[in-house]
């Protein structure tokens, strides 16, 4: 009975009751046998006495039935159990294996290699199909900064999670940490480069089968909301400051970034071949844009040289190809801190505060020791270098060059980059005001209002022609007689064209002569 069923009859209690012994997944059990009818199977009559030797027969064959039929149960649901077993088996066999093999892809995919694994990849970006890992990468150019972006990633997870060895091994909270070291010490632009490349490095790893991650731990940081501080363009009083302060190299490297409008790399490695000093022209594919188009010539800005820069770059010794050797040898060098710092003390010199006032890194001495104090804002450069390219494009815009030739020269893809550079000065803006000024006002040039206290009107004056406190004159009361009529005149031809003024010149030079 034991080895068939795979269990034992007992008998227990009073009656001797017929109960099943059995063993399912290794836990010995116990279960009372019953009829078909439901009642238990006796081995003693009611009374306590033992049955016949027939009616136990029959006894124990009920219990050997009812045994039969529950094992019978036991056995398939075990059939069942091992069949689940067995595919539960299977499909840990299949994960493990897979687990192991993508263990063994990701244990290949080290951030110590990451950057060479990413150059490697077919759908790196197109800015990155340009150059093979371990290619030397230009500066300013998108793969230099996005290398860089990775080798300051690097260097925090080194020195903040040294265990963290894998590129997989980067959870979400993770790359969110590092994300909030970035926007401590970035702009919310400088915030958005890096966020689009580590969510980019991450897809295109994954997509080229690098790695294997459930999730980009990039994909749910949110980008920063922030002020924009673009620079300032400066006035034509400041440039002159500069040009008057400035000398040798560093006076020629200002001129040619206010006059040419060229990047300050343009401008450092500007060569004598691209310079034409008897055409009066700069003839040069600028840096930022060689390396994304096909066509050099569509990319190659012509632009003029005026006197005064032509004066300077004259006066300057051809000393090998470039025009300015000593500055292209910093820049390409990677020394351009160096003339960045030459431009930034110029520019205080001549009384010009490069940084907003309360922002950027401050100390104090501690006897000998610099202290820096915590809690500044990050720096906000106003002027630099590239407000002479502001200056250039903004300048040329009140001056009436037309737009098309501001946005060829400044080798912008669109007009609303030129837009972006436009400033308008508070002399073109009040210039812009006259056109729409009534024939009956006096003319804005020939007026100086000074602001008095509220007790007093304000005064208005003619410069060096009137006493602040004495009476207005004729001309801007408009009172009749001859400084009246000429006033009167006056404010007419201020509100003439050029054809229309020089028109009436004509005919009045007529009536002169006939009269």
């Amino acid at each position: 009975m034991g080895r068939k069923t795979n269990g034992t009859l007992t008998q227990r209690g009073n009656r001797e009751t017929y109960y099943l012994r059995y063993m399912a997944q290794g836990i010995a059990r116990r279960v009372r046998l019953l009829t078909p009818d439901g009642k238990p199977i006796h081995g003693t009559g009611p009374d306590g006495k033992p049955l016949s030797r027939a009616a136990a027969a029959e006894a124990r064959k009920a219990a050997e039935a009812a045994a039969d039929i529950y094992l019978a149960h036991i056995r398939i649901s075990d059939k069942a159990e091992r069949l689940r077993v067995l595919q539960n088996d299977l499909r840990d066999a299949e994960t493990a294996a897979g687990e192991a093999e993508a263990d063994t892809l990701n244990a290949r995919a080290t951030i110590a290699d990451g950057w060479e694994l990413f150059m490697a990849c077919p759908k790196r970006p197109a800015s990155c199909k340009r150059y093979k890992a371990g290619d030397t990468l230009p500066r300013d150019t998108t793969p230099y900064n996005y290398r860089s972006f990775y080798g300051r990633f690097a260097a925090w997870i080194k020195a903040h999670h040294r265990k963290t060895r894998l590129l997989s091994e980067v959870s979400p909270e993770l790359a969110a940490a590092f994300m909030d070291t970035i926007a401590g010490m970035s702009s919310a632009g400088t915030h958005g480069k890096y966020l689009t490349f580590f969510r980019c490095l991450y897809d295109v790893l994954a997509d080229a089968g690098k790695i294997t991650i459930q999730q980009n731990p990039f994909a749910d940081i949110d980008g920063i909301e922030g002020e924009t501080h673009s620079k300032r363009p400066l006035t034509r009083q400041q440039i002159s400051a500069l040009l008057d302060t400035a000398a040798g190299e560093l006076q020629a490297l200002i001129a040619l970034g206010y006059f040419t409008g060229l990047r300050f790399g343009d401008c450092c490695c500007l060569r004598w071949d691209e310079t034409d000093l008897g055409r009066g022209i700069i003839e040069r594919v600028p840096s930022k844009t060689k390396n994304t188009v096909k066509d050099k010539d569509k990319a190659r800005v012509k632009i003029g040289i005026p006197p005064y820069l032509a004066a300077l770059l004259a006066a300057l010794p051809r000393a090998g190809a470039y025009v300015l050797p000593d500055a292209a040898a910093k820049y390409l060098g990677d020394r351009r801190d160096v003339i960045h710092g030459e431009i930034r003390r110029l520019f205080e010199r001549c009384g010009i505060e490069t940084r907003a006032q309360g922002t950027g890194a401050a100390y104090h001495y501690e006897g000998k020791r610099k202290v820096y104090e915590k809690g500044r804002p990050r720096a906000v450069v106003q002027y630099g270098f590239h407000s002479l390219r502001y200056s250039y494009i903004s300048h040329n815009a009140e001056a009436g060059t037309p737009a098309a030739i501001i946005q060829r020269n400044a080798g912008h893809s669109n007009p609303a980059m030129t837009e972006h550079y436009t400033r308008i000065s508070d002399a073109a803006a009040v210039k812009y005001a006259a056109a729409l000024d009534m024939p009956a006002a006096p003319a804005a040039r020939d007026m100086v209002i000074d602001a008095t206290p509220a007790a007093k009107p304000p005064t208005v004056r003619r410069e060096g022609k009137h006493d602040p406190q004495g009476p207005l004159p004729d001309f801007i009361l408009g009172a009749p007689g001859i400084a009246g009529a000429r006033a009167q005149l006056r404010r007419i031809i201020d509100t003439m064209t050029e054809e229309q003024a020089a028109g009436l010149l004509e005919s009045m030079k007529g009536a002169r002569n006939n009269g």
